[in-house]
């Protein structure tokens, strides 16, 4: 089974107009999904047949709501309720443009957080995988997923930390580390302090085995957009460059990324079935208008055609 944690889920509400009338009524139908980065991994493992359970924090009507929205999407799902009321993040899709409106989320009490941590310990118990993806709600430390992470990996379970900010400089800074992180180049190179390109790749090689933060983590994955990703594991590094495609939806083709590498980790896959998964379910995420959906009638034509190469 592989478990996956969204903290500050969301109810994703998708309103696609032709022109955006500024100061007028605009009549919209709106499109909702149960949201979260975490949420966009589950859908796609659940497309890809995996045995998965989500969990995290869920509050209020719009929680429930949530709930049913994972139902709908066939996730088997057990979040830990909370007092504050689950957040709603809208999206206008205007004029060949998007327009995005997100709430911050709920305030999480101490109590409900140690709450979430036992059942989160269970958990990880019955899990082959887990996958931690995205914000911490106010009221989590940002040294959260640093437990979190400490907690699967005492369980000798392989976790893949999807995240950023302070959370990801704690997890960065501690001293059990995640089996996986996925930086894009903005971020590595922020980390870094560099400003390295798609052509320095030897020397982000270089950089990255000399900073001591990194020292520890099996699987650095560093995506770069259209130029495809360089990774990074025991030792070896790898450039993977991927075909292009018709993009229609690129929302949501990092959290896609995520599933595609735990589907082939948790299996005990190889290098290049990682690397080469992964890869393939961010970019048929990319073909298909709903996020955190795949369109599968494309995976041999895709899988096939991304080159992946030793550094």
């Amino acid at each position: 089974m592989i478990l996956t944690v969204t903290m500050n889920p969301s109810i994703d509400t998708a309103y696609a107009i032709d022109h955006l009338v500024i100061d007028d009524v605009n009549r919209v139908t709106p499109k909702k999904t149960a949201g979260g980065k975490g949420l966009n991994v589950s859908r796609v493992l659940v497309q890809l047949g995996d045995d998965v359970l989500a969990t995290g924090l869920l509050g209020g009507h719009a929680g429930a709501y949530l709930g049913n929205l994972m139902d709908d999407d066939h996730i088997p799902h057990r979040f830990t309720p909370i007092a504050g009321e689950s957040r709603t993040c809208v999206a206008l899709l205007h004029d060949g443009k998007q327009t995005e409106l997100l709430e911050s989320g709920p305030t999480v009490a101490p109590e409900e957080l140690e709450v979430f941590l036992a059942n989160y310990t269970e958990l990880v118990a019955d899990a082959d995988c887990v996958t931690i993806s995205g914000s911490l709600p106010k009221g989590v430390p940002a040294d959260c997923y640093v437990g979190m992470v400490r907690t699967a990996a005492a369980a000798g379970k392989s976790v893949l930390l999807d995240t950023s900010g302070a959370a990801l400089d704690a997890a960065l800074e501690a001293e059990v580390k995640p089996t996986l992180i996925k930086p894009n180049l903005t971020e590595i190179n922020g980390l870094l302090g560099t400003s390295f390109t798609p052509d320095d790749l030897p020397a982000l090689k270089a950089a990255l085995a000399a900073d001591e933060r990194f020292a520890g983590i099996p699987w650095v994955v560093v995506t770069m957009g259209g130029a495809g990703a360089v990774a990074f594991h025991d030792k070896k590094g790898y450039r993977v460059v991927t075909p292009p495609i018709p993009a229609v939806n690129a929302t949501g083709s990092g959290d896609s990324t995520i599933a595609g590498f735990a589907h082939a980790i948790a299996r005990g896959a190889d290098d290049d079935e990682v690397l080469r998964c992964g890869n393939t379910c961010g970019k048929l995420n990319a073909m298909d208008p709903q996020t955190g959906h795949l369109v599968m009638d494309r995976w041999d034509e895709v899988c096939g055609a991304i080159q992946i190469t030793e550094l």
